[in-house]
């Protein structure tokens, strides 16, 4: 099982005894469910994704971007999401922003905006109707859409 944690982050401060043993497991399953707007919109009203520690641990679960951790990911797309939460900074070195096909947008609110527009119920559903969506695509991609061959009659 590999180290969960990130050669960035210090961690001096923190005891290594006090750390579960389950670290990793636990980690992971939080990054992942910040894939549902749901559990987006609960964070957003009970005004958890206000607290400056809280996003000081999003910003710390970044270290999921990279790839010897992306792999273990079933929902890759909450990585979209925690970028929306907190923003990556300028100064981090990022591979998805190195390529000149790729759109950046730059955001001066450090993720406000979308943390607030979590809040609102019809946010949060054109978010879950906007995922649906993008699956729907993807599937629809790797898996066929199920048209019929041109050669095929009954």
């Amino acid at each position: 099982m590999p180290d969960a944690a990130p050669a960035k982050v210090d961690t001096s401060d923190v005891k290594s005894d006090n750390l579960p043993p389950n670290r990793f497991e636990l980690e992971l399953e939080f990054v992942q469910s910040l894939a549902s707007p749901a559990y987006l919109h609960y964070l957003a009203t009970s005004g958890i994704l206000n607290q400056k520690q809280f996003l000081d641990f999003l910003r710390y679960l970044r270290y999921w971007k990279h790839p010897q951790y992306a792999k273990y990911l079933s929902y890759p797309h909450c990585l979209y999401f925690l970028d929306l939460l907190v923003p990556p900074d300028d100064d981090d070195n990022d591979d998805t922003n190195t390529n000149n096909n790729t759109v950046t947008t730059t955001t001066s609110d450090s993720g406000e905006t979308f943390r607030r527009e979590m809040a609102q119920v019809q946010f949060r559903n054109f978010v879950h109707e906007q995922q649906f969506y993008s699956w729907q695509y993807r599937s629809a991609r790797l898996y066929g859409g199920g048209e019929k061959q041109t050669g095929e009659h009954k």
